[in-house]
């Protein structure tokens, strides 16, 4: 008599429904990047940004981290007054 299981038949892995990367988390989540980008067009400078995110979002990244999310977000820096 056979088993009831057949044999080589694997069964398929499940796959994680979310992977937890290792590390720190970012300061700024991604839910609040449209907001930067979004003051960022409107002329606000990253201390603004800032101080816009701690006050308004409960968020509170120093001015060199919105710099950074936005270089790595490839949006240009203000170029200064004409």
């Amino acid at each position: 008599m056979k088993d009831d299981i057949s044999i080589g038949l694997v069964p398929p892995a499940k796959a994680p429904s979310k992977v937890s990367k290792p590390g720190r988390p970012k300061a700024i989540p991604p839910e609040l990047e449209p907001v930067v980008i979004e003051l960022h067009r409107l002329g606000y400078g990253y201390r603004a940004i800032a101080r816009n995110l701690r006050d308004e979002h409960h968020n509170n990244p120093d001015f060199s981290t919105v710099r950074r999310t936005l270089i790595q977000l490839r949006i240009q820096p203000h170029q200064g007054c004409p």
